[in-house]
C-alpha cells in the first residue's frame, strides 16, 4: 500500500469551501473540467458548477475531452460542455475548476493542449487515489460522489440552486451509487437527495433516461460479452472480454457498456467483477469493482498504474487483451486468496 501512504502524505491540508468558493468569486473566467469517457458524475458535477457560476455572472468554458456521451445528452445544461475541438484560440482563464478526476492525466491531453493559460488550479474529487494535485484541493474519499461534494460546496456558499443544478447533481449522485444502492452511501446522501427532491428534482424522468432508455446495441453487446463470460477462484471471480471486432461490429459508442460490469458482479457468489474493453490503441481499459473492501480493487489497480475506491476502480493495460486479463485476474485472485 506504499502507493496509498504516497497519496496520503499530499493531503495534509484540505482547504474549506469558503477558501475555494472565494477563490471562484474572485475570478472572472473560469474553465470547468472532468475526466475523459465521463460518467454521470463527471457531467453531472461538471454542468451543475458552471451553472451556479454563469448565474454569478463569471464567464465559464466547460470542457470534457471526449464530450456529453448519448447516454446523458438528455441532462438540462449538457450542451454547456464543449470539446476541445470547439475551441478557436487557446483557453485563458483565472480558475480551473477540475471534477470527479483522479489525477492531472485523466483530464487528458487534447484538454491540458487547448489552454494557453489555466490560471489557479482547484481540485474537487472523492477517489482515494487522488494525490491532491491542485493548487487548491477539497477530497472526501467517504464522498459516494463528487456531486455530493458539490451540493455542499453550494449549500456552504448559499449559492443559487435552479432546477438545472439539482437535476445534474441528482443525476451525478444517483448514478455513483448504484441508485442509491451501494455502501458508499450514507444519511448526508440521503439527505442530499431530500433536499433535491424538495426543490423539484424530476426522479422519475431522470431515472427512466439513466436506466431504461438504453439503445439496442447494447442489447447486442450484452449478449456477445455474455459468451466472453469467465467464472474463477471457485466462483468469487466474474470476468469478461469487450473484443474490437464486437465494437466495431455493432457501432458501439463508450456509454453503451457503462453499468454492464454490474451484470455479473450480481452473481450470487462473485464477490469481484472485472470487465475488459479492448481499445483503438491496443491498450485494454480495466473496470473492476468489488463487493467487500477485503478485495480491495483499488489496490489491485494501482498496482497497475491505475486507481479509484476499494470497490469501484480501473486501470488500463497493454495488450493483448487476453494476456492483459490474465495478468490482471492473476493479481485479483491473490487479493482474495490472501
Amino acid at each position: 500500500m506504499s502507493w496509498l501512504r504516497a497519496v496520503m502524505s499530499n493531503r495534509d491540508k484540505m482547504q474549506s469551501f469558503r477558501e475555494i468558493g472565494e477563490a471562484l468569486l474572485k475570478a472572472n473566467t473560469i474553465a470547468v473540467l472532468s475526466h475523459m469517457r465521463p460518467d454521470g458524475d463527471a457531467i453531472g458535477s461538471a454542468v451543475a458548477v458552471a451553472r451556479v457560476l454563469v448565474e454569478l455572472g463569471k464567464e465559464v468554458t466547460v470542457l470534457n475531452q471526449d464530450g456529453v456521451p448519448g447516454s446523458l445528452d438528455f441532462l438540462p445544461g449538457a450542451s454547456l460542455v464543449k470539446m476541445p475541438s470547439d475551441l478557436h484560440a487557446p483557453l485563458e482563464v483565472d480558475v480551473t475548476v477540475v471534477l470527479d478526476t483522479a489525477s492531472e492525466e485523466r483530464v487528458g491531453d487534447e484538454v491540458w493542449a487547448a489552454f494557453g493559460d489555466r490560471g489557479l488550479l482547484i481540485n474537487i474529487d472523492h477517489h482515494i487515489s487522488n494525490p491532491a494535485y491542485g493548487d487548491l484541493n477539497y477530497i472526501d474519499v467517504k464522498a459516494p460522489a463528487t456531486g455530493e461534494i458539490v451540493y455542499d460546496l453550494i449549500a456552504a456558499m448559499e449559492w443559487p440552486l435552479d432546477e438545472v443544478v439539482r437535476n445534474n447533481i441528482w443525476a451525478g449522485i444517483s448514478t455513483d451509487t448504484g441508485s442509491f444502492r451501494y455502501p458508499s452511501t450514507t444519511a448526508h446522501t440521503f439527505e442530499v437527495g431530500a433536499q433535491l427532491v424538495r426543490g423539484g428534482v424530476d426522479v422519475g424522468g431522470i431515472s427512466q433516461s439513466l436506466y431504461e432508455s438504453y439503445p439496442l446495441r447494447r442489447i447486442y453487446a450484452l449478449r456477445e460479452l455474455l459468451k466472453e463470460l469467465q467464472i474463477s477462484c471457485e466462483g468469487k471471480v466474474a470476468s469478461w472480454k469487450l473484443r474490437r471486432s464486437v465494437i466495431d461490429e455493432f457501432g458501439l459508442q463508450p456509454s453503451d457498456t457503462e453499468g454492464l460490469i454490474d451484470v455479473i458482479r450480481s452473481i450470487d457468489s462473485v464477490i469481484v467483477a472485472v470487465f475488459f474493453e479492448e481499445l483503438e490503441d491496443g491498450r485494454v481499459r480495466v473496470s473492476a469493482r468489488s463487493k467487500t473492501p477485503d478485495a480491495d480493487v483499488g489496490a489491485v489497480c494501482g498496482k497497475f498504474g491505475g486507481g479509484g475506491h476499494q470497490l469501484a476502480a480501473g486501470t488500463r493495460l497493454s495488450g493483448p487483451i487476453d494476456e492483459a486479463a490474465a495478468r490482471f485476474l492473476e493479481s485479483v485472485e491473490q487479493v482474495i486468496n490472501g
